[in-house]
């Protein structure tokens, strides 16, 4: 029971404006975990958000020389009527420079549809609004742009829905010609349901990455075309080109989506986002076109890369980018890839391998924690980052009200919702350091590489806890654990060096039979998550989560023990949905978020908005059944109407109702 306007969605970006009058809303905050969270040793963070008197809220970046150039603009997140107010700003005086009253916002253009993508090529600025593609083209040399100075590449790419945006830019070569790639997110109705994607241009694919191009900075709309590299995406809110040319993009928990997902594309995959096939729509690119999109189902879909558990790793993951050019001890960390997360206020850093030719790796922790002077800590939301030609990277934030926000601390006031800071990696490493640096997987097990040696004695002492999961996509919100197992070690070694560890572990599975069902649904093609945490070593975190689609040796074959019956333990099936689904949105000590905290909520007289009207219900056992059912046929008053559609059966919409009821 999420919020998911745009909170998962599109952790989408803002106009520069007069800073709002503050009005009275819920408060949500941050759980104690995330609150913990600090500033990475390894790097230094600076603010260099200009004193202008704007409010950039950045949805898309780029340098060109020494100048950023931004996006920003105010989201309709009610499909009230279109924002059409979106600006774009040039940001001098960034590189060499820390003092804050040099760097200067310059706005180059307004009135824009949402815009949510940027590029320089050859001079010339390309964006992307919620409907069109296009150049501008500063006819009469004033240096500053009109909406008659767009040259369109490319028109109708959306119908008016909240939730669609064009995520990017960044540039591809291909036979020697240059080509814009992002990504297209997809139409959902207000509390997460899917909703068709209308067709206005033939050639749209939402849910989809794209390539439109060739370009030059003169090119013609009718010298451009569009084609699609891989689909099935619900909320691909991150977009990434490696050095090798690879595409990362990032996508966030939802319907079809159990956990946040980190994906390498393979050129023509499916990933397993169904967009409703009905007369005038469009669907994903790549999605087959024999399977019922309604219902779905993750055995035509291509397995991720990097599961990023949801409310543990991320919440609404961002944009990542990938680490090169590191020097000495700090080398370790090329081709690894930095990624934003909007609404925990984090860095996260994932390590990818390729094992007998399928890309999977890890996920870990990195930064976080707030700032208000951007030196120990995020300013706000971390949304767009970008390495500047200084070798130093940018981090564009935003937010805007509710979950969609980089999240206080209980009794700490809500952060800015904009924001720019400078991340570069420091060259003196302090003598305590340690950490893992990256998972491997190995015949038999895994393989943990440190960043720097232990001894015997120190492995002797560390006290490993793992444990493997697996998800099952489904056409209802999100999804909860499926499979939990411990997974015994029988053996650990230490490597000559004394930097990697070997784990033998044989209970490892993959993404082979045999397969966790559940109602109509398997895990086919997801794979498997294995947490690993080592205790009683000094690190700067201790825990890592690593996705196993090949396991080298095969995976093991015997049965995965049976789940809990929800008719035969309800509470603890209840305990699992709350977890996985219910917490974003509903505490239990009496804290407010998106929802009514669950503590003593049973009995409690409520006013909920129900057809455009007030009424006071009780809330009992038919209330419960009822807002779970059907979320959004009455509204909390105070509350945004953003709980999904959960496709729960009865029995298990009755075992939430019962544990509920016993939470006083």
């Amino acid at each position: 029971m999420k919020l998911l306007l745009t909170l998962i969605l599109l952790p989408a970006i803002v106009m520069a404006q007069a800073k709002p009058k503050k009005k009275k809303k819920f408060s949500p905050k941050l759980g104690a975990g995330v609150a913990a969270d600090r500033l990475h040793p390894l790097v230094k963070l600076e603010n260099v958000y200009p004193l202008d008197e704007v409010e950039l809220k950045i949805s898309a970046m780029a340098f060109q020389g020494e100048d950023l150039f931004v996006s920003v603009f105010t989201p309709d997140r009610q499909n009230k009527a279109p924002f059409k107010k979106g600006e774009i700003f040039k940001v001098t005086g960034l590189v060499g420079n820390s003092e804050r009253a040099k760097i200067k916002a310059h706005r180059l253009m307004g009135d824009l549809y949402e815009p949510t993508a940027i590029a320089v090529f050859e001079g010339k600025i390309y964006v992307g609004e919620k409907d069109k593609i296009s150049r501008l083209e500063d006819k009469n040399g004033d240096g500053v742009f009109t909406v008659d100075e767009k040259v369109v590449l490319m028109d109708g790419t959306s119908q008016p829905n909240f939730h669609t945006y064009t995520v990017g830019f960044e540039t591809i070569k291909r036979k020697g010609e240059t080509y814009l790639a992002g990504n297209f997110t997809t139409s959902i109705r207000l509390g997460g349901s899917r909703d068709l994607n209308v067709t206005v241009n033939p050639k749209t694919k939402r849910g989809s990455t794209f390539l439109l191009g060739p370009i030059t900075g003169t090119e013609k709309p009718s010298e451009v075309d569009i084609s699609y590299y891989a689909g099935g995406y619900r909320t691909p809110n991150g977009f990434a080109v490696g050095d090798e040319n690879e595409i990362v993009v990032v996508d966030n928990q939802g319907v079809f989506n159990p956990s946040n997902e980190f994906i390498r594309l393979t050129q023509g995959g499916f990933y397993g986002h169904y967009l409703l096939k009905k007369g005038n729509t469009n669907i994903a690119a790549f999605q087959p076109e024999n399977v019922d999109s309604n219902i779905g189902g993750s055995r035509y879909q291509t397995p991720t890369t990097v599961h990023l558990p949801q409310g543990i790793v991320n919440r609404s993951p961002t944009q990542p980018i990938k680490l090169k050019g590191l020097k000495g001890a700090l080398s370790v960390y090329n081709d690894q890839w930095l990624m934003g997360e909007l609404t925990l206020g984090r860095l996260n850093r994932v390590f990818l391998e390729e094992v007998e030719g399928v890309w999977q790796g890890a996920v870990f922790l990195h930064s976080g924690g707030h700032d208000a002077e951007g030196q120990i800590g995020f300013t706000a939301g971390p949304n767009r980052i970008v390495k500047g030609p200084d070798e130093k990277y940018y981090l564009g934030h935003i937010g805007h009200g509710g979950l969609w926000q980089f999240l206080p601390k209980p009794n700490e006031e809500p952060k800015p919702h904009y924001g720019l800071q400078r991340l570069s990696f420091v060259s003196d490493v302090p003598g305590d350091f340690n950490e893992m640096v990256a998972i491997r997987d190995k015949p038999g097990g895994l393989e943990i590489e440190l960043f720097k040696a232990i001894d015997q004695s120190q492995l002797d002492g560390i006290q490993l806890a793992t444990k493997q999961w697996t998800y099952v996509p489904t056409n209802g919100y999100g999804g909860r654990n499926f499979g939990e197992e411990g997974l015994e070690i029988t053996k650990k070694e230490l490597s000559k060096d004394g930097k990697r560890i070997r784990l033998t572990m044989p209970g490892i599975r993959d993404n082979s039979p045999p397969f966790v069902t559940h109602q109509k649904y398997s895990n086919e093609n997801v794979g498997w998550v294995i947490e690993v945490k080592l205790k009683n070593l000094q690190l700067y975190k201790d825990t890592g989560w690593y996705t196993m689609i090949r396991h080298q040796g095969g995976g093991s074959t015997q049965l995965v023990a049976a789940g809990f019956d929800v008719k035969k333990d309800p509470m603890k099936y209840a305990r699992a949905q709350y977890k996985a689904i219910c917490a974003a949105c509903h505490t239990l000590d009496g804290n407010r978020l998106a929802g009514p905290s669950f503590k003593g909520l049973f009995g409690k007289k409520q006013t909920v908005i129900r057809d455009g009207k007030k009424v006071t219900v009780t809330v009992d056992d038919d209330y419960l059944l009822r807002s779970i059912a059907t979320p959004l046929a009455e509204t909390p008053e105070g509350y945004p109407p953003a709980m999904p559609a959960l496709n729960l059966s009865v029995a298990e919409q009755k075992a939430l109702v019962e544990w509920i009821k016993i939470l006083k």
